[in-house]
């Protein structure tokens, strides 16, 4: 009888292992995805901006449809990316006609992946661009949450136009 009980403790414990491990691995996986889903946004607003000279306002199938037939979404329902067009200006009053930048961005699960040691961190309506009035602000890069303030850690993996 004690025997069956180790036995089943044991089980228990390695169950335990083995379904931690899992949520990590899943975490990893939706990152990957994340981040590839970045690049490839990417290569579809440089496609977007050598057909029209500037950046779309928004990341809307429209936009894209002759770049990319559908629109990454996140993997978890309860996130999306985050996009902002930026133009010259300040304050949130650039003019999305002459959008020749933009900062994209993912919110990532896992703190200690080696993408956010590669991304732009870049501050918000930092220079002389800003995002474009009536479109999506710009946010922190080096964020929680892609949000409008810096905060740690950053799990924002953002991107910005070369």
């Amino acid at each position: 009888m004690i025997e069956l009980l180790v036995v089943i403790a044991i089980i228990a414990m390695l169950s335990g292992i083995i379904v931690a491990s899992l949520g990590a691995a899943k975490q990893s996986s939706r990152d990957a995805k994340r981040i590839a889903d970045i690049k490839n946004i990417q290569i579809s607003l440089a496609l977007y901006y050598n057909d029209n000279l500037k950046y779309p306002q928004s990341l809307t199938i429209a936009a894209f449809l002759p770049y990319l037939p559908i629109l990454p979404k996140d993997p978890l329902p309860s996130q999306s990316y985050v996009y902002a067009a930026l133009a010259p200006g300040s304050g949130g009053l650039g003019n999305c006609n002459a959008a020749n930048k933009y900062h994209l961005g993912a919110i990532l699960e896992q703190a200690g992946n080696a993408a956010l040691s590669e991304d732009a961190d870049r501050v918000k309506d930092s220079g002389s661009y800003t995002g474009c009035l009536g479109y999506a602000s710009d946010f922190e890069g080096a964020s929680l949450d892609c949000g409008t303030s810096v905060s740690s850690p950053d799990l924002c993996y953002d991107m910005v136009a070369n």
